[in-house]
């Protein structure tokens, strides 16, 4: 293994996103006629065997023909494009258009907009801006819901913290990314999902199981990365309006201008309120907390010959009040248990990519970025405050060995966070530092391709942590991804890999003080770490002669060390400590999507989630988290495109409650927490009308109107010590309906 790593570490420096090449090289990007990226398009020379697909801004690289040449460009759903190319041309904009079938393609399309490559040996679910318009995406939190890779769930029933879930686990064990680099970690993660506007996102790449080693070790489940729309490519003026029946509105405003060929700004802005008062299930507190959230980006890019380079600022202001409704005329403000949170962010990141070396598919890029967070939040007479300064900074080369069948990726990054975090009293701040070096190795040819990678990081903590001990630690964390295509139609992978990552007991378990347990840190926590293996099958067929597919998923993640959160061992606490013993998440996900008729496609998702914590030398199967979920979606777009339909329904089975038995009998709301949640399905559907230069939309979500009727514990009584809202199975909010419209100029 030292061996391995010294091999490894001389292959130092830097990728970044642009993945560019030289001279030699054809640079092209391929668009749709809405501007829109168009991710896995096949692009190869006529009559050749030379090939390559765009990525996920839309972008590909080839070698250059010696004479003049035509490339064919193919994407589901449109004509294919033969573009005649001269050999002193260096790039190519590609706007491809049409709705006709196409008999050979190299991509495996779960639905239209959601698909996965089959030429990638990681299985990754891409996500494009056109599927976010299928439904009231007006943040992240709200983009995976005709997505069967990802669950979102709410953590507690009095703030409006949200969480992904990922093959059985919490958000916490994937990783979040903004065009690949590590985001609204520490005190941004729990509102991270809503810091992310809906319209800002161009498309979302959803990596199952172990992935790439180039962005750190922290992925344990998966990464998220999400692309933003670039200023060359989105509209130059772009509009959304967005209101809702829950008193609910939201503003968004894109401004780009292209000064020269080289040379693009934007300014993308968000502007949203939540001002309705509601308490459908009478117990005196607010189903959804109040909001104000303002939200904007500078955005600058330059693109030439042989480099390129951005730079992006974001500033965030965000403020919530939540809890009890306080009655009209005089009262004691502090006789009533209020929620108030407020979040201020600022965010500099950007990268720096040379590729002007003779050597083919060789770059250089650099990666970097910079943020400051303080949030002051209120729950009764909890205390929770603190202020993060993040430096961050991933240096990657590229280039192939022999041939461009054997291509290496290499480099050095280093993370530093400064935290000063306090839970009343308690000082839980500290200093995070994290240098590492990886090597990651990719093979293709043919029908067989893998991707091995290696990093090799040392984590130091230091600061009172809680009264917690320091940490000084080197890892060594291994991936693999395998995959061999049968066929053209048929595709198998396997993956295996480590990840390590720090846990960060307050933010990322802000539920727990929704509620008037305490807070008990057992023993000095460790790093948490895990493997993770995984089984993917694709296949694509035809059934009556229109085109379908089947995936099936299989992964196991298993921990060798966990902080385990435990809030049924001792009534009136919440337990961490390190694992003693087994936990593990076992899942398995069955989809299928079919599309019958020319206009129309359907999908059908079935998952399963094994999920087992050992709590006090007992494996039990952890509580408030379904082993059952499905989904169904069906979309339709008429022959004009002018009208589009769409509808999912969402179904989430029983969920095992906390152990409440350590309550006294006779706590009120208690009998609603004993035992088991009953199951549930959510039905959404939206009908969009499309113009020239603007269109409308009209939806309804959770349309049959169900709700989590009892959320919380003893309310009657909120500064009791048997005071819960940590316990939310369900939706809090009944039927809600909504309206939008998008406006731009060309």
């Amino acid at each position: 293994m030292k061996a391995l790593i010294k091999t490894l570490i001389i292959f130092l420096i830097a990728t970044v996103a642009s993945n560019a090449q030289s001279s030699k090289t054809l640079f092209g990007n391929v668009f749709n006629q809405d501007g829109d990226n168009l991710i896995g398009a096949t692009v190869q020379w006529d009559g050749t065997t030379i090939g390559t697909i765009t990525d996920e801004n839309g972008n590909f690289w080839i070698e250059k023909m010696d004479s003049t040449a035509h490339l064919l460009i193919q994407y589901v759903g449109y004509d294919p494009v033969f573009i005649e190319m001269f050999p002193y041309e260096d790039t190519a904009y590609i706007k491809i258009e049409g709705i006709n079938e196409l008999a050979t393609i190299n991509v495996t399309e779960q639905r239209g907009d959601i698909f996965t490559s089959t030429l990638d040996p990681v299985n990754m679910e891409n996500i494009t801006a056109c599927e976010l318009k299928k439904a009231a995406c007006c943040n992240l939190a709200e983009s995976f819901e005709t997505s069967g890779s990802v669950d979102v769930m709410k953590q507690d029933a009095v703030t409006s913290a949200s969480e992904v879930q990922m093959l059985g686990l919490r958000g916490i064990y994937s990783q979040l990314l903004i065009e690949k680099r590590p985001a609204y970690t520490g005190l941004g993660s729990p509102l991270a999902l809503e810091y992310i506007p809906g319209t800002w996102v161009q498309g979302i790449q959803v990596s199952k199981g172990t992935s790439t080693v180039q962005n750190g070790p922290q992925s344990i489940t998966g990464q998220i990365n999400i692309e933003l729309v670039k200023p060359w490519q989105d509209k130059p003026l772009f509009i959304n309006l967005f209101g809702s029946t829950t008193e609910r509105g939201e503003v968004n405003v894109h401004w780009n201008k292209r000064w020269t060929d080289e040379w693009s700004t934007g300014f993308i802005l968000h502007g949203s309120t939540v001002k309705g008062e509601f308490d459908r299930n009478n117990d005196s507190f607010l189903d959804q907390p109040k909001k104000t959230t303002l939200d904007g980006m500078f955005r600058t890019f330059y693109q030439g010959d042989v480099f390129s380079t951005q730079l992006n600022v974001q500033v965030l202001s965000d403020e919530r009040d939540g809890g009890q409704i306080l009655p009209s005329g005089q009262f004691n403000p502090e006789d009533f248990y209020q929620i108030r949170q407020e979040n201020q962010r600022v965010d500099v990141f950007g990268k720096f990519g040379y590729f002007g070396f003779d050597r083919p598919e060789t770059s250089v890029g650099f990666i970097y970025g910079g943020s400051w967070h303080d949030m002051k939040n209120v729950f009764g007479k909890t205390r929770y405050s603190g202020s993060q300064k993040n430096a961050y900074a991933n240096l990657i080369y590229a280039t192939f060995i022999g041939t461009t069948d054997h291509k290496i990726n290499a480099g050095a990054s280093f993370q530093h966070d400064s935290y000063d975090e306090f839970l009343n009293d308690t000082d839980f701040s500290r200093r995070e530092t994290m240098p590492g070096v990886f090597g990651e190795y990719a093979y293709g040819f043919g029908k067989f391709g893998f991707i091995a990678g290696i990093r090799a990081d040392h984590l130091s903590v230091t600061g009172p942590r809680g009264g917690q001990q320091d940490i000084s630690k080197t890892f060594v964390t291994p991936r693999l991804n395998l995959k061999y295509n049968f066929t053209d139609r048929s595709i198998v992978r396997l993956s295996g890999g480590r990840g390590v990552r720090s846990a960060q007991i307050l933010s990322e378990n802000i539920a727990v003080m929704a509620s008037n347990r305490l807070l008990v840190v057992t023993e000095n926590l460790g790093i948490e770490d895990a493997w993770n293996v995984g089984l993917n099958f694709t296949q694509n067929f035809k059934i009556m002669g229109r085109s379908a597919s089947f995936v099936a998923d299989l992964y196991r993640t298993e921990f060798t060390n966990q902080a385990v959160m435990d809030m049924e061992s001792e009534h009136g606490r919440v337990l961490f400590y390190n694992l003693d013993g087994k936990s593990y998440s076992n899942s398995l996900l069955l989809l299928g999507s079919w599309s019958p008729f020319k206009g129309f496609d359907m999908k059908v998702a079935y998952k399963l989630n094994d999920v087992r914590v050992t709590y006090q030398g007992d494996l039990r199967q952890r509580p408030m988290m379904a082993p059952h979920r499905g989904l169904v979606t069906m979309n339709y777009e008429t022959p004009s495109e002018k009208w589009m339909f769409n509808t999912n329904i969402q179904y989430t089975g029983w969920q095992r409650f906390a152990d409440a038995g350590h309550a006294p009998a006779g706590i009120p709301g208690r009998e609603h927490f004993e035992g088991y949640s009953p199951a549930y399905a959510l039905v959404n559907a939206q009908m969009t009308r499309r113009f020239k230069h603007w269109e409308i939309y009209v939806g309804g979500e959770n349309l049959t109107d169900f709700r989590q009727e009892h959320a919380i514990i003893d309310w009657q009584n909120p500064f009791g010590e048997h005071f819960d809202a940590m316990q939310v199975w369900g939706p809090l909010v009944g039927a809600r309906g909504y309206v939008g419209v998008r406006m731009w100029l060309d």
